[in-house]
């Protein structure tokens, strides 16, 4: 007897146990788990229409502030050179010279431009950098200049895929800084440069005077009247690196990761979000791009890897949802955010991998799990349609998932459709496998008793 309840006993305890673990492992229908971790990008470029150069960073044993070492009244003491500028590019800097290149230290790789030369023949200058397609992580981890005062005129921005620098600066010093944060994945990011004349804080009583009275070079408070006269692109070893002039300083550059063999990718910033342009795709090619974060910010649409595009393909990301397309109609549920594509038809024959995020937080106020949430795109008919989604990353403090779709015409986040439901609830495989365990011990016993009759 003692036998036969031994064997009862095990047999419920695996049913509970299986109880237990079964939904924990589970994920709403149409979604899987995985933990995919997405490699650093090792590859890059500059391009400008035809012209196309590879690129390695610049790399340190420290963070790119370090590297750029910018130094004013606010950030070192008295007896300390404190010229408005940067001090650990000296050896890089040329004058009536824009740099750009890429820095990889303890902080990831960034994104760096420094103009002029400290203690150089130049005569200051003015830069505009209108910057898109720029990572949502990304932010000025370095302003030249970065102090409070009537003579600071410059002004660094970030905005939804986009980011901004007006410098104004005087004789024998520099400007610049550096962006970092989202750049250690695959990016490209396109600068619409504005030098000398086409900066937005060129001032043409400034230039004239200088001009007239001979004095360029002495006496402004905030930019001397000098120009620009070359845009380089540095490349290689930190302290000898290799030099290639950008051919035109006037028209957008691009640079991101991949090899000039793959597709050019130019941005641009709109009134409402961002435009790519995509040329010389091949059909077998996947292009990674940025789209805007969309409507809500506690879900972020992060990136797009698109594959089957048509060559010339333009679109634009803004954060909206198309006319005659309800929010609220996510196969009976809410979205959360949205995000939609313009432009050339991007779903004829293409397909795309969509990188989102959700916070916890969020999650925590729709009492529902993290395998509950789903992507829904938009079909021909106009109806949302919940698409395979997946987990990719615990972020701490967010959720990643990967979402496979074949239209872009809108993009939305929302629970899926069985969130919440009886065969997603934590508790439901606990008490189904705790029924059945009843159920069989109470027929093992049953049976037990029978056969001692």
């Amino acid at each position: 007897m003692s036998h036969n309840w031994s064997t009862v006993l095990a047999v419920v305890a695996v049913l509970i146990v299986g109880a237990l673990a079964g939904p924990a492992g589970a994920a709403v229908a149409g979604t899987a788990s995985a933990s995919t971790v997405q490699q650093s990008a090792d590859s890059y470029v500059v391009e400008q229409g035809e012209f196309c150069e590879p690129i390695e960073p610049l790399s340190s044993s420290g963070s790119v502030e370090a590297f750029y070492d910018y130094r004013d009244h606010d950030t070192h003491p008295d007896g300390v050179d404190r010229m408005y500028s940067s001090y650990g590019t000296e050896h890089l800097q040329e004058s009536d010279t824009s740099l750009l290149f890429l820095h990889q230290g303890t902080d990831g790789t960034s994104l760096v431009m420094v103009h002029d030369e400290l203690e150089g023949d130049t005569a200051g200058g003015v830069v505009t950098f209108e910057m898109a397609g720029v990572p949502h992580d990304a932010e000025w981890v370095v302003r030249n200049d970065d102090y409070d005062g009537d003579t600071n005129r410059d002004e660094f921005e970030t905005g939804d895929g986009w980011a901004s620098a007006d410098w104004a600066y005087i004789q024998n010093r520099t400007g610049g800084g550096a962006l970092n944060g989202g750049f250690d994945d695959e990016f490209a990011v396109t600068i619409h440069p504005g030098f000398n004349e086409d900066a937005n804080l060129y001032d043409a009583e400034v230039d004239e005077e200088f001009d007239d009275e001979n004095r360029t070079g002495y006496g402004g408070d905030w930019w001397d009247g000098g120009d620009i006269e070359d845009w380089e692109v540095l490349s290689g070893d930190a302290e000898d690196p290799d030099r290639g002039s950008i051919p035109s300083m006037d028209e957008p550059v691009t640079i991101r990761t991949g090899t000039c063999d793959g597709p050019s990718v130019t941005y641009e910033r709109t009134d409402d979000g961002i435009t790519v342009t995509i040329d010389d795709v091949r059909a077998d090619d996947t292009v990674s791009l940025q789209p805007t974060r969309g409507t809500h910010d506690g879900v972020r649409f992060e990136r797009l890897e698109t594959t089957g595009l048509a060559d010339d393909t333009t679109l634009t990301f803004e954060n909206d949802r198309p006319s005659g397309v309800s929010a609220g109609d996510l196969e009976g549920s809410e979205a959360l955010s949205t995000v939609t594509v313009t432009g050339d038809d991007p779903s004829q024959g293409s397909s795309s991998t969509v990188t989102f995020s959700v916070d916890s937080s969020e999650l925590d106020e729709l009492g529902i799990d993290p395998d509950e949430i789903a992507l829904y795109e938009v079909d021909d008919d106009g109806a949302w349609n919940v698409s395979t989604t997946e987990v990719r990353a615990d972020q701490g403090g967010s959720y990643q998932y990967d979402a496979e779709v074949d239209s872009l015409e809108a993009l939305a986040v929302g629970p899926h459709p069985d969130a919440g439901s009886v065969d997603a609830s934590p508790l439901a495989g606990f008490e189904v496998g705790l029924t059945v365990a009843i159920v069989v011990l109470i027929a093992l016993f049953l049976g037990t008793r029978a056969r001692r009759r």
